[in-house]
């Protein structure tokens, strides 16, 4: 999106970070709206755990930001480098972050994409102190691109997912209304990382990640870390539950708890012995009825669903299937299915992703004799699922290139259908399976300008 430099102001001499926006990506109106929302993001939080913005300004053409100069390195490389932390070394990075990202909530923005590689941390000896003080680390949050802010317009269409797949809450994954406790979801999962050295879903993912983290499938902390104090992991999964009414209420609610878990290990989490407390044990420790139409969708029964979606056998014609989102997506929403649960979940959005995204690009190049040469990628993209083996997150990244695509007019230009045929040819490729970092790389490819 943009290259950082170092500088030097010529005013007051100071250094400064300036990051410029790569000229390739000027004639880019995505690109643009979320680069100037990364300046909107910062001038609306003002916090020492924010990266402080100095200046939004445009020269010759080119958008830049100046802001603070930042030493050290970032959470994902202190990772890389020493491995997993300790409880203890990661409780004042935990205060500092959620104090930062409580003002943040306060001030009406949501940071939708927090990850280590987005969370710096001060030099080894500034944090050292704060490991023996216990006090608040002098972390920085940084990269508010993709932010949704109170009172701006949306920055993709209803829908949409925005982040980074790894770390986002199941209501961002699908496109569902989100609030702050989105934010809280990923800060979970990032303690999860920063503590296991793993991400939640690794292990459990199987070919189906995003089935794995719409279900709540994850790995147990304590089977990675048997060490850590029951108190702690307790903090951790409840922050990145899987319905966000399970989750802390607030930033402050989720640091006010690991500070108690890591200093006083058997004291109850917060809320032990309310009504509140009790019923969110309940929805961990037992599964909540299955309503009858999704019962009736696992067991193959007849629920009011298009044959083609629920097996393609016997099925003739390929219908739209929008209104099957919310279904779909209940389905993989309800625990206690199982294995077959699972396996549905991933199935039944696989052949949404696909059958949407083919319709769409094939009526263009059928009705456009110059873009016939196409026809073989999408021919061969086709067949590969037809022998079910594209998996979800390769159909999702095909689906959400044709969407961008037609996202400003409905239209496909000659240009975007080759812009979509290369995600086909990539999925062929690797023979339909692709794995969350492909994913990633692939739904964030830059539309071609018009």
């Amino acid at each position: 999106m943009g290259t950082v430099y170092a500088a030097s102001d010529l005013t007051t001499g100071a250094r400064v970070a300036v990051k410029v926006m790569r000229p390739e990506l000027s004639g880019d109106e995505r690109a643009v709206e979320r680069f100037r929302r990364e300046g909107a993001a910062l001038a609306a939080v003002q916090h020492p755990t924010v990266v402080q913005i100095l200046e939004i300004g445009e020269s010759d053409g080119v958008l830049y930001l100046a802001m603070e100069l930042l030493e050290g390195e970032t959470l994902s490389a202190r990772l890389s480098r020493a491995g997993p932390m300790s409880a203890e070394q990661l409780l004042p990075i935990v205060l500092g972050l959620c104090d930062g990202l409580g003002a943040a909530h306060r001030a009406g923005v949501i940071h939708r994409d927090i990850k280590p590689s987005n969370i710096h941390l001060p030099s080894p000896e500034a944090l050292a102190r704060a490991v023996r003080g216990g006090e608040r680390a002098p972390v920085k949050l940084v990269d508010f691109g993709v932010a949704r802010i109170a009172g701006l317009s949306k920055m993709t269409s209803s829908g949409l997912a925005i982040g980074t797949v790894r770390y986002m809450a199941p209501e961002q994954l699908t496109g569902s209304a989100i609030d702050e406790r989105a934010d809280i979801y990923a800060l979970g999962v990032v303690l999860f990382e920063a503590l296991s050295g793993e991400h939640p879903f690794e292990r459990t993912a199987g070919d189906d990640p995003v089935g794995a983290i719409l279900i709540g499938r994850a790995t147990p902390l304590s089977s990675l870390r048997p060490d850590l104090p029951p108190s702690v992991t307790r903090v951790v999964h409840r922050a990145m539950a899987r319905l966000a009414t399970d989750r802390f209420a607030s930033a402050r609610e989720l640091a006010d708890a690991f500070r108690r878990a890591v200093l006083d290990p058997h004291a109850p989490l917060a809320g032990d012995g309310t009504a509140a407390e009790a019923a969110w044990r309940a929805r961990l420790e037992v599964a909540p009825t299955v309503p009858a139409p999704v019962r009736a969708l696992a067991a193959g029964g007849d629920a009011e669903l298009d044959s083609h979606v629920r097996a393609r056998a016997g099925a003739s014609a390929r219908k739209p299937y929008w209104l099957l989102l919310p279904l779909v997506t209940g389905l993989c929403l309800v625990p206690g299915l199982g294995g077959l649960g699972f396996w549905g979940c991933g199935t039944l959005m696989t052949e949404v992703q696909m059958d949407t995204g083919l319709r769409s690009v094939r009526q263009t190049v059928q009705a456009t004799p110059d873009l016939r040469v196409f026809t073989a990628d999408f021919d061969s993209l086709e067949e590969l699922h037809e022998q079910d083996r594209v998996n979800l997150l390769a159909a999702t990244a095909f689906n959400a290139r044709v969407q961008e695509a037609m996202r400003s007019d409905g239209v496909l230009s000659p240009d975007e259908v080759a812009w979509i045929a290369e995600v086909a040819r990539d999925i062929v490729a690797v023979g339909g399976e692709y794995d969350l970092d492909r994913y990633s790389r692939m739904t964030e490819g830059t539309r071609p300008a018009r």
